[in-house]
């Protein structure tokens, strides 16, 4: 069973690659609005990224079983690369290939869905008693959905 300190740390991997992601998109925005919507999201990416150790700190600490040093943290690092965010996928190689801000913000949107799924799909894994953690990094992905969704339609 995975506990919540695994999933935060799955998290943060997560939100360090989304930073970098709307970073590079705001550098290569068109548009004004969508500039500052993709700097603001990758300041609280930076954020959450924070909150999501300070929440791991609060969880069921876990050291998982390892046949080398380093094991289990190349494991993680396959699972959110595999499923959320794909290691050969870089951001401003990315942002180079995007051609309008309308695409980019389909992109993120994507981004933003594949992580509330991944997210989601975790929440089943952990104990009843830690799931109230969970809860709180789905709402802050969700409100990020919603602010992407409310900037494309109004493009």
């Amino acid at each position: 069973m995975f506990h919540a300190s695994e999933v935060f740390a799955f998290a943060r991997a997560i939100e360090q690659k989304g930073q970098a992601f709307y970073q590079a998109m705001a550098a290569s925005a068109r548009d004004d609005r969508a500039r500052k919507l993709f700097q603001r999201l990758a300041l609280e990416e930076g954020q959450h990224i924070l909150d999501f150790e300070q929440l791991a700190s609060k969880a069921t600490p876990y050291d998982p079983p390892e046949s080398y040093p380093g094991e289990y943290e190349a494991y993680m690092q396959a699972l959110v690369d595999s499923n959320v965010f794909p290691k050969d996928l870089h951001p401003e190689t990315l942002a180079r290939q995007i051609t309008n801000d309308e695409e980019a913000l389909n992109f993120a949107i994507q981004f933003e869905k594949d992580a509330l799924l991944f997210f989601s799909g975790l929440k089943n894994l952990v104990s009843v008693t830690e799931t109230a953690m969970i809860d709180e990094l789905l709402r802050q992905e969700r409100r990020h959905l919603c602010d992407l969704h409310s900037a494309l339609q109004n493009k």
